[in-house]
């Protein structure tokens, strides 16, 4: 891992956790059964969240230098698919679509904070 990328897996985990909190959230005032679907959904969702979170950050770093679209896809992407299988899994298919949005935004914000920034250089005075 590069310097300045140390903390990415750590970001991706932060980011998953918060991932799965806000869905979470999102469930409880979407859904009529209220908090306990939200407290399962908090419950299940969870370790998944943190492990794709985890591993997405690890590959933020390993991937820092390409192009900014193409890591946004290659983030977006798996983090997506993970969620409509736990979506599947769980048989609330319904909810994939409002629980997509939260997800995309972390992968996204994910990709911003590992991306590389060559370093200015710096000024001299003649």
């Amino acid at each position: 891992m590069s310097k300045h990328n140390a903390n990415a897996v750590g970001y991706g985990g932060m980011l998953g956790f918060l991932n799965t909190l806000f869905i979470a959230i999102g469930v409880c005032t979407y859904t009529h059964d209220g908090v306990g679907i939200g407290i399962v959904v908090f419950m299940f969702g969870i370790i998944p969240g943190l492990i794709t979170g985890m591993s997405l950050g690890a590959f933020a770093n390993a991937t820092a230098r390409l192009d900014v679209w193409l890591r946004r896809f290659m983030l977006c992407l798996p983090a997506v698919g993970v969620l409509l299988g736990i979506a599947e899994l769980f048989t609330v298919g319904e909810l994939f679509l409002p629980a997509v949005i939260p997800t995309i935004v972390c992968a996204l914000i994910l990709e911003r904070k590992t991306r590389y920034v060559a370093p200015v250089p710096t000024a001299t005075v003649r």
